[in-house]
């Protein structure tokens, strides 16, 4: 299933972008909201030959390496979202948003989810938290001391 963006498929991000925030909606209404990285970064050790050739104890004996992150066949990190996907139920997968730096990413994240009251328990969201920080089932229990 591809990717669309204001009702057009993305086939090449826009220059400079390291991630973007999106939308997963089912035909029954329920949505996900996430955010993914379109490069993955990790540390790559030396081999025994690449380690030998350096001099220098201080140098290290690794490097960084950036890789596409395989964004075009992302489904969800949401065991929900991915289970209901491999079972076959339709969705959309949807762009809201291209960011360009990591804190912007995680700004624009935490924007929508509190803009489409992704907590409320009487919404259609699958999100079960924000930032790994507020809960849905915290807010039904700070609901019941109000009352």
């Amino acid at each position: 299933m591809d990717w669309f963006k204001d009702g057009e498929e993305v086939v090449y991000p826009p220059k400079k972008a390291i991630g973007f925030v999106y939308m997963i909606e089912f035909n029954s209404g329920d949505k996900y909201l996430g955010k993914k990285n379109l490069y993955t970064r990790r540390k790559r050790n030396f081999g025994k030959k690449e380690a030998a050739l350096v001099t220098d104890k201080r140098k290290k004996l690794y490097e960084m390496v950036v890789r596409d992150s395989n964004w075009r066949n992302y489904e969800s990190s949401n065991g929900d979202v991915k289970q209901r996907i491999k079972n076959g139920e339709c969705h959309e997968k949807t762009i809201l948003d291209w960011a360009f730096t990591p804190k912007e990413l995680t700004y624009l994240e935490i924007k929508h989810m509190f803009n489409g009251d992704v907590l409320n328990p009487k919404g259609k969201w699958l999100n079960d938290n924000v930032l790994g920080k507020f809960f849905k089932k915290e807010l039904k229990k700070w609901e019941q001391i109000r009352r």
